[in-house]
């Protein structure tokens, strides 16, 4: 298939597009195939490179209807007056309202904190003391036993 031909069936496969994407992707295929010829192609090749006229063409639509949903899911919204006049003049009312919420929070967050440190500093300590005095209780328990075999052996 030579390229004209290529990007007419294209065109026609994308006319249900806007006329500036159809445009905009006839123009991007046109230097990908021209850009293919450039390394030294042939025509027919760097056509039959870029791939079939119907999955190109198929891929093209989904995208635009992803693209579609996408813009419908989202739709901007521009206030109106009296929403924004209400906003202000509420504002004495739910700004103090937010402001006493988010102290509450973190006044439990800091609270529950100040709870768990001396939980985890306490573990911390009592686990090094643990190392710490093994060997001391170990050679403590050494000295018991010998002294209490030894007053055993005296009667």
């Amino acid at each position: 298939m030579k390229k004209q031909e290529f990007l007419r069936a294209l065109k026609k496969r994308l006319s249900r597009l806007p006329r500036k994407d159809v445009e905009e992707r006839i123009n991007f295929y046109n230097e990908m195939i021209d850009d293919r010829m450039e390394e030294g192609l042939a025509e027919e090749d760097a056509v039959s490179a870029v791939g079939s006229v119907d999955k190109i063409a198929e891929q093209i639509i989904s995208d635009r209807v992803e693209e579609k949903i996408c813009e419908e899911k989202a739709p901007k919204r521009n206030p109106k007056a009296w929403e924004v006049v209400l906003l202000i003049a509420g504002a004495p009312i739910w700004l103090p309202i937010i402001i006493a919420v988010f102290a509450v929070i973190w006044s439990v967050m800091i609270a529950l904190w100040a709870v768990e440190v001396p939980f985890f500093i306490f573990s911390y300590i009592s686990k090094f003391l643990l190392i710490v005095l093994k060997p001391v209780t170990v050679a403590c328990y050494k000295i018991t036993k010998k002294t209490v075999l030894a007053i055993k052996d005296m009667f």
